[in-house]
């Protein structure tokens, strides 16, 4: 019995994952650019009083009918969540968005200005040699289909951010 509870025990403190980045003091286990970019928007979100209320998902949800949520698939949620943070970044910075068929999906550029401000504030810091490097990289050399900038930026946002 000893010995199987060292082993559970020695495995266990092997397959723990090693936090590579804390963002608004939430650990993330993850190097994978997306985990890390949703725990900080989630953050900043938190921290700046955008996270989206009920109210503000409620006409996007009743568009799309009765459907099970689950958070992290929370296409409702997910919209206006990245809607509002997009807005208040690339209004702030500028730069390219990243555009998908229901609207800015990123404001890349803007987004890497703000997580540099944050790093700076203390507030989200890299813990793992080369996370930083991949996670900017990824989003400043993404060249894909559907990347905007400058005078289309300005058009796309003032059709998708009319107040």
């Amino acid at each position: 019995m000893r010995c199987m509870l060292l082993h559970l025990l020695l495995a266990g403190g092997l397959l723990a994952a090693e936090p590579v980045l804390v963002a608004f003091g939430e650990n993330v286990d993850s190097a994978e650019p997306g985990r890390m970019v949703m725990a900080i928007a989630e953050g900043y979100a938190k921290a700046h009083g955008l996270t989206p209320t009920e109210h503000e998902i409620a006409p996007l949800r009743a568009k799309m009918g009765p459907k099970p949520r689950v958070r992290e698939m929370d296409f409702a949620y997910l919209a206006v969540f990245w809607q509002k943070l997009n807005r208040v970044w690339w209004a702030k910075h500028g730069g390219r968005l990243v555009l998908s068929a229901f609207g800015t999906h990123l404001a890349a550029d803007a987004m890497l200005m703000e997580v540099e401000q944050m790093e700076k504030a203390g507030e989200v810091k890299f813990l793992q040699a080369g996370v930083r490097e991949r996670f900017f990289k990824n989003y400043r050399e993404y060249r894909g289909d559907g990347v905007v900038s400058g005078t289309k930026a300005r058009e796309v946002l003032a059709e998708n951010y009319a107040k």
